[in-house]
């Protein structure tokens, strides 16, 4: 199973590519590959609870690299 080091998810297709940042509400954040934040967005559109557990697009999701740590 593939996994990238620099997600914190856990449904990676592969190994290395890129992340974003996945805000999660009072300053805190995931930072996911885009099948990990595809998951997120599918856990949080089940909840049916758009206010509480609102879904991220990924195209306006800032980009985490090397001048964000």
């Amino acid at each position: 199973m593939a996994h990238n080091d620099n997600c914190d998810g856990s449904h990676c297709r592969f190994d290395v590519g890129e992340v974003r940042v996945y805000p999660l509400g009072g300053g805190g954040n995931l930072i996911l590959c885009l099948a990990c934040f595809a998951y997120e967005n599918k856990f949080r559109y089940e909840r049916h609870d758009s206010e509480n557990f609102p879904q991220v697009a990924w195209a306006t999701a800032k980009r985490y690299g090397k001048d964000d740590i």
